[in-house]
């Protein structure tokens, strides 16, 4: 490794020669590494692109699954929503005990690690809402119940809301044809208040589509509600909760 000697402190990359400051003083050095032709080419890199094959799987997965969860992704976000998508994407990957290495795919794992993922990393639903969710998974359908309750005593409480929101949101995913649909349902907005709020159960169909995964999920959204009637969503998206209940 080469050190600078002259009075002329460089930082950057001429040709290919890189300058930059270290612990003790500035220095350079050459561009190095092995080539993208030799990695693509290399028996001794069959390995890597093994790796590589997989990683990019990992990654188109992760994709699919946020933008056919976009309402959450719009209003559930800690802003590492992709990365930790990406990381459990590819542990389901990993799982695919029918295919051999650099060929295992997304769709032939063990898509129920996907069950319990949270969109936030800073909010979930078991430390915001403290009346538990009952799940009913059916062949052609799920059913979330939340047992009446006293929002004020039973919702964490955030500053300038008023009012909340709870979803049950499907993705259906085609991850070999690299295809989706989302449907939702909702309770509408509910006043944070003292007042008794009655049962609520909200239903979404399973269809039934060859080679489709179905993602059921919770989101709890909250708003602030004007005496005039306008609604303003929570401006910290990390408070709005989600969670993934059901995968089939």
């Amino acid at each position: 490794m080469a050190r600078q000697s002259s009075f002329l402190k460089l930082e950057g990359t001429i040709g290919d020669i890189t300058f930059y400051k270290g612990r003790t003083g500035f220095k350079a050095r050459q561009k190095g590494g092995v080539s993208k032709d030799r990695i693509l080419k290399d028996p001794k890199f069959r390995r890597t692109r093994e790796n590589l094959q997989e990683f990019a799987r990992a990654a188109n997965a992760a994709k699919f699954l946020k933008d056919a969860f976009r309402g959450i992704a719009l209003k559930s976000s800690d802003g590492s929503l992709h990365n930790r998508l990406y990381s459990i994407a590819t542990k389901v990957i990993y799982s695919d005990t029918l295919s051999n290495r650099g060929e295992r795919r997304f769709e032939l794992g063990n898509i129920q690690l996907m069950k319990g993922f949270q969109f936030s990393n800073q909010s979930t639903i078991e430390n915001t809402l403290f009346k538990q969710p009952q799940i009913s998974d059916e062949p052609d359908s799920v059913t979330v119940t939340i047992q009446a309750m006293v929002p004020a005593t039973y919702l964490r409480s955030v500053v300038n809301t008023t009012h909340y929101r709870i979803s049950l949101i499907r993705a259906s995913i085609n991850f070999v044809d690299g295809t989706y649909s989302e449907e939702s349902v909702n309770s509408g907005e509910i006043p944070i208040s003292m007042n008794e709020q009655e049962e609520l159960v909200l239903t979404l169909p399973k269809p039934s589509i060859p080679d489709t995964h179905h993602f059921f999920a919770m989101a709890l959204e909250y708003l602030q509600v004007l005496e005039n009637g306008s609604k303003y969503d929570l401006y910290d998206l990390t408070q709005n909760p989600a969670t993934i209940l059901v995968v089939s």
